[in-house]
């Protein structure tokens, strides 16, 4: 994009990060953001139920910064978004969460019907998935895509419209229109 994709405007108001936290935080669990800007952390300070953890570096991907916060202890659950997904509502959030809820010892990953979309996914915390991440990023792996054939997940068909995902000028144009 040329520029901080969390702070573009958003058609319904705010920027793509505000929005974004908007339609998780009636879903009623604390909301942690991991970014690396000290704007986010400012920006989202006054939302109750919103918290901010600074990324500090080195910043070598998703899957790095997913070793920050995965915790290694099993019993918790993630819910990993992308700030890049600008339609993304929380009906479409609670389908991914339903479907990991009824296999809570696989990992669950949004599909558009086309492809996997890795980063929004609900992940169990603890092993294997944490192991995982560990050893992977041990060997200096550090794709998602190969991290996940290595854990237990399932795929979950959500609204391709809802999983758009804006990654250049064009995209963000398409968007506008």
């Amino acid at each position: 994009m040329g520029r901080d994709k969390a702070l573009l405007p958003h058609p319904s108001g705010g920027v793509w990060l505000t929005a974004l936290v908007d339609q998780l935080l009636p879903l009623g669990h604390p909301v942690q953001v991991l970014s690396r800007h000290a704007a986010h952390a400012e920006l989202l300070s006054h939302r109750p139920g919103c918290s901010v953890l600074l990324e500090l570096p080195p910043w070598n991907g998703p899957l790095q910064a997913l070793a920050k916060v995965l915790s290694p202890m099993p019993g918790e659950a993630l819910l990993v978004l992308p700030v890049d997904m600008p339609l993304l509502r929380t009906a479409v959030v609670q389908q991914l969460i339903a479907a990991w809820s009824r296999a809570p010892e696989q990992a669950a990953v949004a599909h558009d019907g086309q492809r996997l979309q890795p980063l929004l996914a609900v992940i169990p915390s603890g092993s294997p998935f944490r192991s995982c991440l560990d050893q992977q990023l041990q060997r200096g792996e550090l794709r998602w895509m190969d991290w996940l054939t290595r854990v237990p997940h399932q795929t979950v068909r959500l609204p391709a419209e809802a999983l758009l995902n804006a990654n250049c000028p064009a995209d963000l144009a398409a968007l506008e229109e």
